[in-house]
């Protein structure tokens, strides 16, 4: 993450956590695909701790690209379909489920998009003032492309949680979207990076969903 190994290896730790008593709540299949985000966000952290040693530890560094593209492909790939995914088998109301179901697709068109732009360009991790920054090898910087997918993606993975029926589903998309934005007010430069860190610590939320759940009866 962010700041350090051992922060990333710190919230790996409690997400890990956090993870067992998610699964441990969830009592259908869409509840058990839901309660994985913090397991997913715990081996996401993992990674990034892991790069961060590999940019220290000369016998780490033929790992380096594994932990690097590892940590990307959970940021930036995994979250704008899993998020709506899973919101969308929970949601019951069928014209929510639809403007939820639209937003998967978005979803898949970023997945797609930013998988070509990780199979194609290589990728350089400059660590700088206790941050990473991941910088592409784009011959010219596509500006309008960077903005368009970046908003593609929010709108993917903050906007699914706040259209659900779910009550408490909407605080989710508050903490992811909180997140996101103290991360580019504060740290301009390292948003793919610090935004993960908070938006991985902020999944606590997902046991209070699923508790919500299985206490009213709300969802299957």
């Amino acid at each position: 993450m962010c700041f350090s190994a051992e922060a990333s290896f710190g919230a790996s730790a409690v997400l890990g956590t956090i993870a067992i008593a998610s699964v441990a709540k969830a009592k259908t299949t869409p509840q058990r695909l839901f309660a994985f985000i913090p397991l997913l966000f715990a081996v996401q952290q993992f990674s990034e701790g892991m790069l961060w040693l590999s940019l220290k530890d000369p016998d780490l560094e033929a790992w380096r690209q594994f932990f690097t593209y590892t940590f990307l492909g959970f940021a930036m790939l995994v979250w704008p379909v899993w998020i709506p995914l899973t919101v969308w088998l929970l949601e019951k109301d069928k014209k929510r489920k639809k403007k939820i179901g639209a937003l998967l697709i978005t979803g898949s068109v970023v997945f797609t998009g930013i998988a070509c732009v990780l199979w194609m360009y290589k990728v350089e991790v400059i660590p700088t003032h206790h941050h990473l920054h991941y910088e592409f090898d784009f011959t010219a910087k596509p500006r309008t492309g960077i903005v368009i997918f970046s908003l593609l993606y929010f709108m993917a993975t903050i906007g699914a949680p706040f259209i659900s029926s779910i009550k408490r589903m909407k605080w989710l998309g508050i903490s992811f979207a909180a997140s996101y934005l103290f991360a580019v007010t504060f740290y301009s430069g390292f948003v793919v990076s610090v935004w993960c860190f908070f938006a991985a610590l902020l999944s606590i939320l997902v046991v209070w969903i699923l508790s919500g759940l299985n206490k009213t009866g709300e969802q299957p």
